[in-house]
């Protein structure tokens, strides 16, 4: 078995250890990410045949990142045997393309890689930037973000300063105020009876702030009338690449984020920085515009790997074949969405022959359960097996407490179909702009047909 262990501040130095072999500057491999995120993600360690393991906890299975392996296959044999012997699956995360093609020559020799799925998510990539270019914002593309700063120096007497403890309480405030603003876009009915939760993202700043100077941080704070409306930190990867984790700004000020994004660049550039990476968006796309207006020079992947069961891999193959997905498509599916739980299946002669997934999504009906990549293989089809699975679904909905089951029918034909088993004429729209993408791929065709329950 393999000695996993909590995070301490004192592993530093030993884990730092591991973390300058890193061969990608990955957010994912600094100290302070580890560390300030343990209570969120669970986070253990343990050094495996010389290099360093990390254990997080993802949505109720643990997965592991390998930093720093001079011979990769010795731990992924190592990591494959501790997870037999846990009985769950192997989950790997934070892998640089390098590394994802070290795995791919072990799993060919230890059973075949078809076990695997095997992603590189978009939403997870870094954003690596030039702090050269956020610093002077030169050029044609940079116009709105000088217009923007030029608004913010116009209308507010401010300073940028090197973010100290004497700072700390007011950044939690400002967190606290992004909070509450938040809740008011999102809900303006309960955001009166909102109150300042310690969500994940405050958790680890309060943790990070508790071991400031331990942890190695430098950041700065933008201050209007005395008081915090902005501030940033991060840590250093390497003597040219520093990592920013945290931004935070009151939005209500006109320009603020361009202002505090070039006066960091600025202080990290007298530091000698050249690059600086901002992590990822995670997805949500007004982030994602954001990132892409300052720039970047490239983006990191950072790619996943999830053991799957055969029954998997059979609805995979179904799934390529009938809709035409590629298959790094439906192993983001596999790897981030998807649970065998929720995966309903119809075979015929030991093969899948018609599959349904169930994926849980909020709606204003309540916890909704929506009917996702509904299959049937071609020689099976007309036989009435997608109907058995879309009754089966409708009855584990009933008994898990959803409010509604929806779906989108892939064309006008199939909305007769869906009536026979109570769901209305198409709807409700449908946003899946944030994350993946499970509507049709053109978003003014993503109405759904409903059956309440």
């Amino acid at each position: 078995m393999i000695p996993f262990r909590e995070i301490q501040l004192s592993d530093k130095e030993q884990i730092d250890s591991f973390l300058s072999r890193a061969a990608a500057p990955i957010c994912d491999y600094t100290f302070v990410n580890i560390y300030a995120w343990q209570p969120i993600y669970q986070t253990a360690w343990a050094a495996v045949e010389g290099a360093l393991v990390v254990r997080f906890m993802i949505d109720g299975e643990y997965g592991y990142m390998i930093v720093g392996a001079e011979d990769i296959s010795r731990v992924l044999s190592a990591l494959y045997e501790y997870t037999q012997q846990m009985g769950s699956r192997l989950r790997l995360v934070g892998m640089s393309s390098e590394d994802a093609e070290r795995f791919t020559a072990w799993a060919e020799a230890n059973g075949g890689v078809e076990r695997f799925a095997v992603c590189d998510n978009p939403d997870y990539r870094d954003y690596i930037y030039s702090v050269e270019d956020l610093s002077t914002l030169t050029g044609r593309k940079y116009q709105p973000k000088r217009n923007h700063i030029n608004k913010f120096e116009s209308k507010y007497e401010y300073e940028f300063r090197e973010l100290t403890s004497q700072y700390f309480q007011e950044c939690l405030c400002l967190e606290c105020r992004w909070q509450l603003r938040k809740a008011v876009m999102d809900n303006p009915e309960v955001a009166k009876e909102h109150e300042c939760k310690d969500t994940a993202e405050k958790t680890a700043i309060r943790r990070a702030f508790d071991a400031y100077e331990e942890l190695g941080l430098y950041g700065g704070v933008l201050l209007v009338d005395g008081h915090v409306v902005a501030f940033t930190y991060g840590s250093a990867m390497s003597d040219e690449t520093f990592c920013t984790h945290i931004e935070k700004a009151d939005s209500t000020l006109d320009g603020i984020f361009p202002m505090i994004n070039r006066s960091f660049a600025r202080a990290l550039q007298e530091k000698g920085f050249r690059w600086v990476n901002r992590e990822e968006d995670m997805g949500l796309a007004g982030l994602r515009r954001s990132k892409h207006s300052f720039y970047p020079v490239r983006l990191q992947e950072k790619i996943g790997v999830r053991e799957i069961t055969q029954r998997e891999a059979e609805c995979r193959t179904l799934w390529m074949d009938v809709f035409g997905d590629s298959r790094e498509d439906v192993d983001r599916f596999l790897i981030d969405i998807h649970r065998e739980e929720n995966l309903l299946t119809h075979s015929e002669q030991g093969r899948v022959a018609s599959m349904l997934n169930i994926v849980e999504i909020d709606t204003d009906f309540g916890p909704t359960a929506y009917l996702y990549a509904i299959a049937t293989a071609a020689e099976w089809r007309g036989r009435g097996f997608a109907g058995r699975l879309i009754r089966e679904a409708i009855d584990i909905s009933r008994a898990r407490g959803y409010k509604a089951v929806m779906l989108i029918p892939s064309n006008e034909s199939l909305v007769e179909y869906y009536k026979r088993f109570g769901f209305g004429e198409p709807s409700y729209k449908l946003d899946f702009s944030n994350g993946y993408d499970l509507g049709t791929g053109d978003a003014e065709r993503d109405v759904a047909v409903v059956l309440t329950l």
